[in-house]
């Protein structure tokens, strides 16, 4: 995972993500099929990119 912040950000900021990171590293070994299985309060949980590819549900008004 290759992360590169903009000059713009705050240490504030960048001390958060580094802590939202770490406790997302710290659920993946306490419970790894969570994490994989997550986003877990979003209507959609995973879109299924491979059904997406093969079935597109395309729409054109010309």
């Amino acid at each position: 995972l290759l992360i590169e912040p903009t000059e713009t950000e705050s240490k504030q900021t960048l001390d958060a993500f580094a802590d939202a990171l770490a406790e997302i590293l710290d659920l993946a070994r306490r419970d790894p099929q969570r994490v994989k299985g997550s986003p877990w309060t979003l209507p959609v949980r995973r879109l299924d990119d491979v059904r997406a590819a093969r079935e597109p549900d395309l729409a054109w008004n010309g």
